[in-house]
């Protein structure tokens, strides 16, 4: 799993309103990330640390999912 090729993908399956790419991703990357895999960067050039990017990337994902099963 390449966390950072998730999050990217991610990013643009929301904006491209891709509702199964949506799902697929932003549960793969929970799933990653439950099991104590390294955070994607959330944001370039960000001084966040790893447990921000973490925590970004969750919530982001949990938002996803919800939008998905709206949309």
């Amino acid at each position: 799993m390449d966390p950072q090729t998730a999050w990217d993908e991610l990013q643009a399956a929301v904006q491209s309103e891709d509702w199964e790419t949506t799902r697929e991703r932003a549960q793969s990357l929970l799933d990653w990330l439950a099991r104590g895999g390294f955070p994607p960067v959330t944001s370039a050039g960000s001084t966040v640390n790893s447990h921000g990017h973490r925590q970004t990337a969750v919530a982001f994902c949990r938002r996803a999912l919800q939008r998905a099963a709206d949309g």
